[in-house]
């Protein structure tokens, strides 16, 4: 008889955490499992590319502004699922870290759970009571298992919460190194400048955290040191019209390119030069290891570990100080050096026996 395993959040619209579900549920052997998808609201790209053995539970969460309103409507839903998914499932995962819904409906719907925490919380909230607060709040106590996407997003909380010590794993997210490949091949408007350094940023546009500006800087100055250099942005959000008046402000309408969300933005990662990351903090980015699979060069201000791959052996650390940073992507550029490859086959194995392990209640052996 096959496993009934439950995985919970919020919705498929674009995003790293969407894209590494769905890779994760594609990977699944479904023969072995009965697997059910919970979305707060079904809605997003994503939904197009998910395994069709998966069956979606439409949660439909109510957002009313009146208060009363939305807590009738919600409390209804609750009870609606649980009357019929009440210790349904062998395995319930908690997917959205941020999301409380989910976090309380997957500890109704097995004894057998799981909270994936996809990001640096810590360093996130910089406030220790403040991430205290937030994990209690998703009774972070009552999962079976916490499993995180870095070593350092581990570590971090641990120190702040130590009585999730023993039940807390580092298992990264899957990459469907074959489809990315595949689909880098496929033809783009866009081309890049012969003789020219191409840099490229894919992710929400939100300097509070990713602080693009430093690279939109530093593409000014490698252009002023004579390093013919362009900058692509792949993504949204909202600091999009932040980025277009330094890009005005700076003159660099002709290098610093905002070509927004892209559903596919292999071919764009297979054209760069370099990927670039310029956070403050991460948990482990998707597309590191997406650009990793296209055997791309990484500049990268976080340095970050998870189950298999420690960064640093595949990118170029670089310092957040944008004055550091300037002169340590010249010196990289000027380097043409080339970095190894990964053996994501042998990887994504590994971490789909981590997870069916987990599947089947074996604690223990993951």
């Amino acid at each position: 008889m096959k496993k009934k395993i439950i995985f919970m959040s919020y919705s498929l619209c674009f995003g790293g955490i969407e894209k590494a579900l769905i890779e994760l549920l594609n990977k699944l052997d479904y023969s072995k499992y009965d697997v059910t998808l919970l979305l707060e609201k079904k809605e997003g790209d994503f939904l197009a590319k998910l395994n069709k053995n998966v069956k979606i539970y439409n949660y439909d969460i109510c957002n009313s502004k009146n208060v009363l309103y939305r807590k009738f409507r919600n409390g209804l839903k609750r009870l609606k699922y649980l009357m019929f998914n009440y210790m349904k499932y062998d395995f319930a995962c908690c997917y959205a870290t941020y999301s409380k819904p989910c976090s309380l409906l997957s500890l109704k719907s097995s004894k057998n759970t799981a909270l994936y925490v996809h990001g640096d919380y810590v360093n996130e909230f910089n406030d220790n009571k403040k991430t205290i607060d937030f994990f209690q709040n998703q009774d972070i106590e009552k999962f079976k298992k916490v499993i995180f996407v870095s070593n350092e997003s581990r570590d971090n909380l641990i120190k702040l919460m130590p009585q999730i010590t023993n039940k807390s794993y580092v298992i990264n997210n899957i990459i469907n190194n074959s489809d990315i490949i595949k689909l880098s091949n496929e033809k783009i408007n866009e081309t890049k400048r012969k003789d020219t350094i191409l840099l490229l940023y894919v992710g929400r546009l939100d300097e509070k955290v990713k602080r693009i500006s430093k690279m939109i800087l530093t593409t000014e100055f490698l252009n002023k040191n004579n390093i013919h250099t362009d900058f692509w942005i792949i993504g949204d959000g909202e600091d999009y019209q932040l980025y277009e008046k330094i890009i005005k402000e700076k003159k660099l309408q002709n290098n610093v390119k905002l070509l927004g969300s892209k559903i596919n933005p292999y071919p764009y990662i297979k054209l760069c030069d370099y990927l670039v990351i310029t956070s403050d903090h991460e948990g482990f980015p998707v597309t590191c290891l997406e650009a990793m699979c296209l055997n791309k060069n990484i500049i990268s201000t976080i340095s970050v570990s998870d189950d298999e791959i420690d960064i640093k052996d595949y990118a170029y650390i670089i310092s957040k100080d944008v004055d550091k940073m300037k002169n340590e992507v010249l010196k990289i550029v000027n380097s043409k050096n080339k970095l190894k490859e990964v053996d994501f086959n042998t990887i994504n194995k590994k971490r789909i026996k981590k997870l069916e392990a987990m599947f089947e209640g074996e604690f223990d052996e993951v």
